[in-house]
């Protein structure tokens, strides 16, 4: 009996071995692995090699494994029959298949995943060695496998950040360079509500209003693009542009209203992810779009300059003021929480 457990554990043990081996070469990033070989990693240039060619990989930790499970479970059988009898044959081969399935290729494979970079380091030499001896039966199932395999390269974007790293660290690529591409990959991460001038740091004109009655606004403001409002701000009915009201202005059109001016204004979700805002901005060929909540109330304004500023940083041009509008309404936020809660101690303290 003893034989027999120490037989079936040596299978499973066996085909998790080559199952973990497995997931993790074919887990840790190419680009990973091209960093670790620019930092003389041990493994790092065996691990490299694999992953330029990994068909041959594949074919030896295939072959492995199948010898392994099938050669394994022919001996436990044979073992199982002698010491139990052919009526037991049954469930000895139903228990091993259990424990392969979950030892022998769930847990491994999910273990590989997670330690592939120090799994991938620590086996690759060996591999490496392996696929040498076994070079020409690897050399004939690579060639009766070609036509039918096609490896379809797929660069994650964990792989573009490494690239970029790696990029930078061999100065083919800049420091900003490589900035602006990371950045790219968090636009997805952000909303078009924390990019967003608040609703409280807006700035528009009432639909009815005259440009007489908007002439010190239109003066002072330097915003090209400024939103129409009816009742109030959640009224938001269009946008006019700056230089239109100052055209009308030099050319004594003081009674004509704003509404004369009012073009249609973009709508958005403050849920909307920014890299979805730039395409929207880009196929509209809009530069600006009022936030809505999910009661339909204003929540802000979003305009293409914001989209831009998570790429490159904050804009300032000779137009605009150096605080950040943002920021500023964050602050007066902060504040007013302050203020309410100091309120809210001195009535309770007696």
């Amino acid at each position: 009996m003893t034989t027999l457990i120490l037989l079936a554990l040596a299978v499973v043990i066996g085909s998790g071995l080559f199952s973990g081996i497995e997931a993790a070469l074919f887990s840790v990033p190419h680009s990973r692995v091209l960093l670790l070989k620019e930092q003389n990693k041990t493994g790092a240039a065996a691990l490299a090699d694999i992953k330029e060619n990994p068909q041959k990989a594949i074919i030896v930790i295939v072959i492995a494994n199948n010898i392994v499970n099938i050669v394994g479970s022919i001996f436990v059988g044979v073992v199982a029959t002698n010491i139990l009898g052919d009526a037991m044959i049954g469930i000895v081969s139903a228990l091993l298949t259990f424990f392969i399935i979950i030892f022998g290729e769930i847990l491994p494979k999910t273990i590989g995943e997670n330690n592939s970079e120090k799994i991938g380091l620590l086996v690759s030499r060996p591999l490496t060695v392996a696929i040498k001896i076994f070079s020409p039966l690897v050399w004939l199932l690579e060639q009766l496998t070609k036509r039918f395999s096609v490896i379809r390269k797929v660069v994650s974007e964990e792989e573009l950040h490494m690239l970029s790293e790696l990029g930078h660290l061999e100065g083919s690529i800049e420091e900003d360079e490589r900035d602006l591409i990371q950045r790219v990959f968090t636009l997805n991460d952000i909303t078009a509500r924390d990019i967003m001038t608040p609703r409280r740091m807006m700035v528009g004109f009432q639909v009815d209003a005259t440009l007489t009655d908007a002439r010190d606004e239109i003066f002072e403001l330097t915003n090209s693009r400024l939103p129409v409002y009816g009742e109030d701000y959640d009224d938001i009915l269009g946008l006019c542009y700056r230089r239109d009201l100052l055209i009308a202005l030099a050319k004594d059109e003081d009674n004509r209203t704003i509404k004369s001016f009012m073009h249609d204004v973009l709508y958005v979700g403050e849920n909307m992810r920014v890299d979805d805002l730039l395409q929207l901005f880009l196929k509209r060929r809009e530069h600006i779009a009022i936030v809505k909540d999910e009661f339909e109330g204003t929540s802000g304004l979003v305009t293409l300059e914001d989209v831009l500023e998570q790429l490159v940083g904050e804009i300032v041009d000779e137009t605009d003021e150096i605080v950040d509008t943002r920021e500023e309404a964050k602050r007066e936020a902060d504040e007013s929480d302050l203020i309410v809660e100091d309120s809210l101690e001195s009535v309770t303290t007696p």
